[in-house]
């Protein structure tokens, strides 16, 4: 049976309230950034899901493009994404959870925060069945109306947010194949490190 085209988007935009996954201390009130995954059908509908991350400091927002202020940085990850649904709950889970441990001083709750996380970009990886979301291109998107304005000319850290995230995933699919998955998880969290610290410093400019 042929999949269902889905074109996957990651915006990200500057948020005032924090979803929380996990309990964690009441004094820890970091400034948040909220994460959507955008599916878009063939007959042209649009689902949403949306998460919050920690971030360190929430900066004035410089590079937004002129027209949008309250656009969101997006990133799209293909098409033919199985489970498109539950693929963007376990991918969004994962980086609020990697997020929290990555700020959180108590080390033990940030092992396990962390060890949470793992098991969501696991099971997003599962869901995929087999099937692959690459990084596609970058552009900023209008959460309410979801106008896509292009980026002809992205910044690296646009790009290089995809690419870690791509790699994550690509990464963590191998793990789930493979009788000897730590060294592929292993792998695959370096590069989902990378994407949260990139989104903790986007999220300070």
């Amino acid at each position: 049976m042929r999949l269902t085209v889905q074109r996957l988007l990651l915006a990200v935009a500057l948020a005032v309230s924090a979803i929380l996954f996990v309990p964690a201390p009441a004094q820890a009130a970091w400034p948040t950034m909220t994460i959507c995954f955008w599916a878009v059908n063939d007959d042209g509908t649009w689902e949403r899901v949306c998460y919050t991350i920690d971030v360190p400091v929430a900066g004035p927002r410089k590079g937004w493009p002129r027209d949008c202020w309250v656009c969101a940085p997006s990133w799209n990850f293909g098409e033919d994404v199985v489970n498109p649904a539950e693929f963007h709950e376990r991918l969004g889970k994962g980086l609020a959870l990697l997020s929290q441990s990555s700020l959180e001083k108590d080390e033990k709750l940030a092992a396990q925060l962390r060890d949470e996380a793992v098991r969501e970009f696991y099971t997003a990886a599962e869901v995929l069945k087999g099937s692959k979301a690459p990084f596609k291109e970058f552009a900023w998107i209008e959460p309410e109306s979801g106008k896509v304005f292009a980026d002809p000319d992205p910044h690296p850290w646009q790009t290089a947010i995809g690419s870690d995230l791509e790699a994550g995933i690509s990464l963590m699919q191998e793990a789930v194949y493979d009788p000897q998955p730590v060294p592929w998880i292993e792998a695959a969290m370096k590069h989902f490190d990378q994407a949260n610290a990139a989104l903790a410093e986007v999220a300070a400019t």
